[in-house]
Order: C-alpha cells, then structure tokens, then sequence
C-alpha cells in the first residue's frame, strides 16, 4: 500500500473525537480519535495523530499513529516506525518498520482470515510442549544408558615364562 495511491472516501480529521463504533464503505483516513469498534470495507489509514481504542476490521491497514484492539486486516497490515500497536493483528501479509511499537500476537494463514483458537496451538506453546518432550527423550535415554553399563573388566597381567 505503499506509494499507492488510495481513493478516501471518509476523513476523520487532527482534533476529532469520535464515541461509539464507526463503519464506512469505502477507504478511510483517521488522523482525529475514535473510541469504538471500527468497521471499514476498503483500506483503512490511521495517520500519525490518530487513534483508536477499539477493535478494527478492513481489507487492509497502513498504520502511523495508535491502535489499542484487535485488528482484521486480510489482504495486508502495515506498521509505520510511528506506529503504536496493542492487540493481535490477525492478516495475510504484514509489514514491519523499525521503530514502530507492536505488542501482541500476529497470526496468518493463506487467506488473512482470523484463525480459530482451538483449532492450533500457539507457537510458543509448541515450543515448550516439544522441548518438554525432548528433556524427557534425553532423561529417559541417560537413565537407560545407566542401566545397561557395562560391567567393569578386571585386568589381569600374565608373565611370559623365559625358556
């Protein structure tokens, strides 16, 4: 979405403040504040004054300003390094600047779509589960090595007779 040019149908503007959940049919920019669920069909552009306490859901997001909520973005989720970002982006593209802020967990598939929890196991507690297992593999192999020590062999030195 960078260096694309976006047709904005709908501008919240630097002071605005808005209560309550918002939904727009085509791409908007947020540059005011909005404290609510935001619901957008197109892309949607949170500049660098704006903010959001709520949940987001659109086709794809550039981020410069703050966002506390979840966000849905299926086609792709930029973060600029201005970008303040608490909650889950669940996409099926992301990118990352430096400097930007994102505290939270990213989850992808093929299609964007949320995935359901039940369904897969977080990475890290996959992680953990397989590590647990291996640290078991690992006792359970040292203490059978254990068990199957051979037993010490005795040395014996026999003297050649001279004749």
């Amino acid at each position: 979405m960078k260096n694309q040019k976006l047709n904005i149908s709908t501008l919240i503007g630097k002071g605005s403040v808005m209560n309550g959940d918002f939904a727009a049919p085509g791409s908007v920019r947020i540059d005011g504040k909005i404290t609510g669920n935001v619901n957008v069909e197109g892309t949607l552009v949170i500049g660098t004054t704006g903010v959001i306490r709520g949940n987001v859901k659109c086709a794809g997001i550039v981020v410069g300003g703050d966002i506390e909520g979840n966000i849905i973005a299926p086609e792709r989720a930029e973060l600029s390094s201005t970008s303040r970002v608490i909650g889950d982006i669940h996409t099926g593209n992301i990118i990352i600047d430096d400097k930007a802020l994102f505290q939270g967990r990213c989850i992808m598939d093929e299609e964007g779509a949320p995935v359901r929890g039940k369904e897969t196991l977080s990475y890290k507690a996959k992680e953990r589960k397989d590590s647990k297992k291996a640290a078991s593999e690992v006792k359970d192999a040292l203490e059978d090595a254990k068990d199957n020590e051979p037993e010490p062999v005795e040395e014996k030195v026999v003297e050649a007779e001279e004749n």
